[in-house]
């Protein structure tokens, strides 16, 4: 949450010549609602089986630029789907610098309810559960608070290197 994955992406995309996609805007559209309406009306768990779908969708596509839902990755069903699908790409960063990206009150439904400090330990808690997952990537990039054109430029140059994809 909060590091740049659509942003990332879309730059990342042009510079390839590919199609860009974000499964939580494809979700959206699908489900007629938001995000935090999604949750509202089918929960956590109703939102995994809408994202469940769209990754399943998504996978079957090719030379797609994909942006996830932080989330989606630790499925493992997703996950398999994921590798077998393409390069995964973990955009590493600080917690300190997601939550300064995180306006409070921005519909992130799993960061509802915390302010200030709290909010920042609640998204070092989630960070702690899902990154030993997001480092089985097969890029993961340091972000370092860097802008989201440099961050692109230094994947589609790892890309070249990447033996996944020889």
């Amino acid at each position: 949450m909060g590091a740049g994955k659509s942003t990332v992406g879309r730059d990342l995309a042009a510079r390839l010549g590919r199609p860009f996609c974000d499964t939580d805007e494809l979700i959206e559209k699908k489900a007629g609602l938001t995000i935090p309406e999604i949750f509202d009306a089918l929960g956590e768990d109703g939102f995994r089986r809408l994202e469940a779908k769209v990754i399943r969708e998504v996978a079957e596509e090719e030379r797609l630029v994909v942006a996830l839902g932080g989330g989606a990755p630790l499925h493992d069903g997703n996950w398999h789907r994921l590798r077998e699908s393409g390069i995964t790409v973990y955009l590493k960063e600080e917690p300190e610098a997601l939550h300064a990206r995180l306006a409070e009150g921005e519909g992130r439904p799993l960061l509802a309810g915390y302010a200030g400090e709290e909010r920042l330990r609640r998204i070092r808690e989630l960070l702690a559960s899902r990154e030993p997952r997001y480092m089985e990537a097969d890029l993961v990039i340091e972000c370092r608070g860097r802008p989201p054109e440099e961050i692109a430029a230094e994947i589609h140059a790892r890309l070249k290197e990447c033996t996944r994809l020889k």
